[in-house]
């Protein structure tokens, strides 16, 4: 297998791969954790070369071979300090590491990125503390680098880690300067101010990746056009998943008009949207309407329903803030998935 950095599989299309990134220090973790928790899927480059580095495994038997059996702990573990002492300041020496190392983490990174895929996850962020260092960024739908100045990060490594000023600067001098790193990065996030201040940051870029994501599911359509949710009532209009699509259409630049099964019939009179999705209890009802429009079923019509019938299902949908949802699509039967509504 080619492992040159020109050579790494993307991610699948139905999923806006993220790449984040942040010098030692930088505030990269607590980044990740926010994104994590505001409902991206995180996949974190360190627990995956942990985990290929496992007694046992073909990694670690090479790490020895290269690097000598004193970077082996009692119980046949890696000592990760004593391989630190090897490759820190020695460029080969962590070329040589890297490239036993990252072939096997990047082929783990794409199995749980086509996983996200297959569950309809929308925002994959990949935490690589060195992406810019050991692969290509364009590998990635998006780059955000966690970035703080010199000063405060070697503060944050005294103070955190007790560490010594000569034992913080080695560590940040091992790394590629962020100056380095932010012209090829699509967002920034500085983190030179307080707790408070970052999570504010963070959220305008999640915000950004957010909209990105939503807008590759209609990448072929024209922003502004409009996709009608149809309910019977305005009891059943209240859903959660009507309004949890609503965010993720709303985001991708449609316009969302809601619709009852009796105003609906006006509303097509009116404009032709892009799509209907109905609930179940709308579902025929919106059907009737549909089929009376002039001309008669404008566009695709989609049933929500709590039990689908599998061979109409054509998406799987996964809107903001709501579980993964099957719709079925009339005169659908038969007909391959769609990736999207629209």
């Amino acid at each position: 297998m080619d492992c040159s950095p020109g050579s790494w599989l993307r991610a699948p299309d139905s999923v806006l791969n993220v790449g984040l990134t942040g010098n030692i220090a930088s505030g990269k973790s607590t980044v990740v954790e926010l994104f994590r928790k505001w409902g991206a899927t995180v996949i974190d480059a360190d627990a995956l070369a942990r985990e290929a580095e496992a007694p046992g495994g073909a990694v670690l038997a090479a790490i020895a071979r290269r690097f000598g059996a004193d970077v082996l702990a009692q119980g046949g573990s890696l000592d990760r300090a004593a391989l630190r002492a090897k490759v820190m300041g020695d460029d080969a020496a962590l070329a040589a590491l890297n490239a036993i190392v990252h072939p096997a983490v990047q082929q783990r990174r794409l199995e749980l990125q086509r996983a996200a895929a297959e569950r309809g996850d929308a925002i994959v962020i990949n935490d690589i503390p060195l992406l810019f260092e050991v692969l290509d960024p364009a590998q990635f739908d998006a780059v955000v680098l966690i970035d703080a100045p010199v000063p405060l990060r070697r503060t944050r490594l005294r103070t955190l880690r007790g560490l010594s000023n000569e034992e913080a600067d080695r560590m940040i001098t091992a790394q590629m300067p962020a100056e380095r790193k932010r012209p090829l990065s699509r967002h920034v996030v500085e983190n030179d101010g307080t707790l408070a201040e970052l999570e504010k940051k963070a959220q305008r870029v999640f915000a950004a990746l957010r909209q990105q994501a939503a807008r590759a599911g209609v990448r072929t359509e024209a922003p502004d056009q409009t996709l009608v949710l149809c309910a019977l009532g305005a009891k059943d209009a209240a859903a959660p998943v009507l309004k949890a699509i609503e965010r993720r259409y709303t985001d991708a630049g449609m316009r969302i008009e809601y619709a009852t099964v009796k105003s609906l019939g006006k509303i097509l009179k009116t404009i032709t949207p892009l799509s209907i999705v109905a609930t179940a209890d709308a579902e025929d009802g919106a059907r009737m309407a549909w089929e009376a429009a002039v001309p008669p079923r404008p566009c695709r019509l989609y049933h929500l329903s709590p039990d689908p019938d599998p061979i109409a299902v054509r998406l799987d949908l996964r809107p903001w803030g709501h579980d993964r949802v099957a719709l079925s699509e009339e005169d659908g039967a038969g007909l391959a998935p769609r990736a999207d509504l629209l």
